[in-house]
């Protein structure tokens, strides 16, 4: 039987560069990250529920440690028509990266405003000390989304975490 543990840039296909896997990483505590059984829901599956109008995956992820497990979620949602720019949320155990996509694969209007965020659903080390990893898994599977749906000019994202707006 294959082994169902994945490298972080691997956990939901696509969406997470080297920045957001390894903020993911210290999020769980753990490297053994087992994508949810639907099949580590990625880049291309979200991109194309955006494109076709219908609710837009999740990816669900689980840190193993020892007998232990940790999960965490990438959830992007379709806010309605564009406008307002980038903009950064923020909740308890969890941000969120909301931006403005003009592409010919945003839906039938080719525009639409998009938030991708993140959530931590376990009792971690505690928001103020994991805040900015939460912030750079959001804003890494932001950007995954925008190329993926080749929204102009990246959908306005910065290419760091720390060039995004205070929220």
């Amino acid at each position: 039987m294959k082994n169902p543990e994945v490298a972080a840039t691997e956990a939901c296909s696509g969406l997470l560069g080297e920045a957001g896997a390894d903020a993911l990483g210290r999020v769980l505590q753990s490297w053994y990250l087992v994508p949810d059984a639907k099949g580590a829901v990625g880049a291309a599956a979200m991109a194309k529920a955006v494109g076709e109008a219908r609710a837009v995956p999740s990816c669900v992820v689980t840190g193993r440690i020892g007998s232990g497990k940790r999960v965490a979620e990438v959830r992007p949602s379709v806010e309605g028509a564009a406008g307002g720019g980038v903009r950064v949320v923020r909740a308890d155990k969890q941000r969120a990266v909301a931006f403005d996509c003009v592409s010919a694969r945003a839906g039938a209007a080719g525009s639409v405003r998009l938030s991708v965020a993140f959530e931590d659903q376990w009792d971690s080390e505690g928001e103020t000390k994991l805040a900015n990893d939460y912030l750079v898994i959001a804003h890494s599977a932001a950007r995954a989304l925008a190329k993926e749906l080749g929204c102009r000019d990246g959908g306005g994202l910065p290419e760091q975490a720390s060039a995004l707006p205070a929220g």
